[in-house]
């Protein structure tokens, strides 16, 4: 017997891919979700990234080049990235959010949707775009896509504009973080004082990048450019109640160990 036929590379790619976030790869950070553009005649219409035309699979599709808006040359390998990014139940459905059978590359937490019926509930009572995201991240602490959908559904405003304003605004996560998140300053005063090596020392104990999350959910790792202490430079901050100035690369695994030890006897 046969087998079945498979797709080719690209549709494997593209059936993973979140458009909305795939046309902020490559993208200075907070720039935002750019939406439908104005016409001359007050209307509204697509903003011409190209990407229709160069994946219709019938090249049905034909755009004329208009120098306002340049091309946006299509790269495999940072939608593939930016696919595998993002999170099940995120893009093209509860069960296709990576590509090729892989999975997420990132910690991925159970949502659980009660926490969201307060956000409806204000939004109903008279609530403005922010203060639901804000309302959103203190529930989730973050702003999971379903949550941003629903946002925008009891809002009756499009999901792009949503989008936009949550990836514009730098206190709005799109992505989940650790129960501890680990704010390493990099400030001028902390950085001559070796914050580099102590995030480095971080990095590898915790066994992930800046801005990376440990698979068990319990480590973000962080850097800020001041936390207001100078003096007590290098500074780390774990959440937003505790400080530890002078921390060495020495001191920030001790840290982590310690707080590591603390999970396993609670």
């Amino acid at each position: 017997m046969k087998d079945e036929p498979k797709g080719s590379a690209l549709y494997e790619v593209l059936k993973g891919i979140d458009f909305e976030r795939r046309q902020l790869v490559g993208k200075k950070e907070r720039t935002g979700l750019i939406d439908l553009v104005k016409d001359g005649n007050h209307g509204y219409r697509c903003y011409s990234c190209t990407l229709c035309e160069r994946i219709c699979p019938v090249d049905c599709i034909e755009i004329e080049y208009c120098p306002e808006f340049p091309e946006e040359p299509f790269d495999y390998e940072a939608a593939r990235a930016a696919a595998l990014a993002t999170l099940p139940g995120e893009s093209c459905g509860s069960a296709s959010a990576c590509v090729m059978g892989e999975k997420p590359s990132q910690f991925v937490p159970e949502i659980d949707m009660k926490l969201f019926d307060p956000v409806i509930a204000g939004i109903r009572s008279g609530s403005g775009l922010v203060e639901a995201l804000h309302a959103t991240q203190e529930a989730f602490g973050y702003l999971p896509r379903v949550a941003l959908e629903g946002i925008a559904e009891e809002m009756r405003l499009p999901f792009p504009r949503v989008f936009g304003v949550a990836s514009f605004y730098s206190q709005f996560r799109l992505r989940p973080v650790g129960k501890y998140v680990i704010d390493v300053c990099m400030g001028t005063a902390c950085h001559v004082a070796g914050a580099p090596l102590v995030v480095e020392a971080f990095s590898q104990e915790l066994e992930v990048p800046i801005g990376g999350t440990t698979p068990d959910g319990l480590f973000t790792l962080q850097t800020v450019n001041c936390v207001g202490a100078c003096a007590l430079a290098p500074v780390v901050r774990i959440g937003t109640d505790e400080t530890f100035g002078r921390v060495g690369p020495n001191e920030a695994r001790r840290l982590v160990r310690k707080l590591r030890k603390q999970e396993v006897g609670s």
